[in-house]
């Protein structure tokens, strides 16, 4: 799935979580299929895409987000105003310990 261009379907306003739909590893925003736009797939099973959405709520507007994941890539968007999820936590958490036990 490529992400649709933001110019043409992005509303500049916040993000509201009753517009999010999951459906098959595809996190979508929008009313219905003709007006729905690309937030992130979740390619290794269902991560919490709630935690995306009330993210994106709290810290974006849908055309920032957009014009930022199409520039890098959806995780870097999302990271780039402090959001990690679990795995990235654990993963990062390892090996601090790891390098405090040396």
């Amino acid at each position: 799935m490529t992400q649709t261009t933001f110019e043409k379907q992005a509303p500049t306003f916040n993000f509201h979580k009753d517009l999010f739909s999951y459906h098959g590893g595809y996190l979508m925003y929008g009313n219905n299929l003709g007006d729905q736009v690309f937030i992130a797939r979740f390619k290794y099973g269902k991560k919490n895409w709630r935690a995306w959405a009330n993210f994106l709520c709290k810290n974006f507007t849908v055309e920032e987000y957009l014009q930022a994941s199409e520039e890098t890539n959806p995780r870097d968007a999302i990271e780039s105003k402090g959001f990690y999820d679990d795995t990235t936590v654990r993963v990062l958490r390892a090996k601090i310990e790891r390098l405090e036990a040396k």
